[in-house]
């Protein structure tokens, strides 16, 4: 509120600095935004990643999916209510960056958000960016299905308690307890364990590995990362079936215990045979792309390539492999045009 008891109108401070005499004030933000649901034809959606994307950054909200008209086009949304206790620079500079991204990710001419109550509708992009946005579009089919989360509803509960002590609580010794807690629990099993049993015993080798773990010895470590060598071998198809395990999620997998060899130089395989199985998950979210597939959690499978292409680029990979890995990301390139993945990707990076 200023003076008068009205209220701020912080929808300038989009397209222009915030006063540093503004920036440390603590106020109740409360914030809509109106994603639109529908991509360039042909391509994968971003928009539901978008959405968890802001939702993420802000500590939660609600979202409901609706209908919007706009200069003659109507259209499915989502539509995001988020409040927040903030000050008003954190708040407005990550609005910013979110609505930003949404803008550039999902190639909108403009973008509608209320901030108190306040709508903004205009670009936080230069014309020279929009002017270039596709003009056919087709609606989302997956907006009926914003998933992240809901495809973890068949894991032990255990490992998704652990991943809420990682990711959000950051309690990272309690997280490594409920993961080595949920590994004896398989260990001492007297029967042949199931694929869904095999994928969380994946996820939680995956997890207790990070750095961010401590508290495991050595010997420990090496054994555990044998382990998810042995249930998810290196360079080739797995047992998974897609509902089991996405190839999608399999590869963000592989390019996790890429990234665990490089933090601990495991013994038990070679430099070689792990950038061949970076190239091989590069290829199998190439290959879930091309059938269609949901995305897994709604990541953003260039993000996920990006990052693997980095894990790799630590092992020093030879030109064959660098080659090998550009004709996969040519090709996603031309299947997806108007998401110019092969300059995202900054592929020259890997020599």
């Amino acid at each position: 509120m200023d003076e008068y008891g009205a209220a701020k109108d912080y929808t300038s401070y989009l397209q222009k600095e915030m006063p540093e005499s503004l920036r440390g004030h603590l106020e109740h933000f409360s914030i809509e935004i109106s994603i639109v649901m529908r991509k360039p034809i042909g391509h994968y959606s971003r928009a539901n990643g978008v959405v968890f994307d802001i939702l993420n950054t802000f500590g939660g909200g609600t979202f409901f999916q609706g209908q919007g008209y706009w200069r003659g086009h109507q259209e499915p949304i989502i539509y995001l209510m988020i409040s927040i206790l903030k000050e008003a620079g954190w708040v407005i500079e990550n609005l910013k960056k979110n609505l930003k991204h949404y803008q550039s990710q999902c190639l909108q001419e403009e973008i509608f958000v209320k901030i108190n109550g306040v709508p903004f509708i205009d670009s936080l992009l230069p014309e020279s960016v929009t002017k270039d946005f596709p003009h056919q579009w087709e609606f989302d089919s997956e907006m009926n299905a914003l998933t992240a989360n809901q495809s973890r509803i068949d894991e032990n509960h255990k490992l998704i308690q652990g991943r809420i002590e990682y990711n959000h609580n950051k309690n990272y010794s309690k997280a490594r307890d409920i993961f080595r807690d949920l590994i004896r629990d398989y260990a001492n099993y007297r029967r042949p364990l199931s694929n869904h049993e095999k994928r969380d015993l994946i996820k939680c080798y995956s997890n207790i590995l990070s750095n961010k773990i401590d508290g495991i010895k050595a010997e420990d470590r090496e054994n555990m990362f044998n382990q998810l060598v042995k249930l998810l071998p290196l360079d080739i198809d797995s047992v998974f079936s897609d509902e089991e395990l996405s190839k999608h999620a399999e590869a963000r997998i592989r390019g996790n215990r890429i990234n665990l060899y490089s933090e601990h130089n495991f013994s038990m395989v070679s430099s070689e045979e792990m950038i061949l199985d970076g190239i091989f998950a590069i290829s199998q979210i190439s290959e879930h792309l091309k059938k269609g597939r949901y995305l897994y959690l709604d990541k953003d499978p260039v993000l996920d390539i990006r990052n693997i292409i980095k894990q790799v680029s630590k092992l020093s990979p030879d030109i064959e492999h660098v080659k090998t890995i550009q004709e996969i990301c040519e090709e996603l390139s031309t299947t997806n045009p108007y998401y110019k993945i092969k300059e995202f990707l900054n592929l020259d990076k890997l020599y």
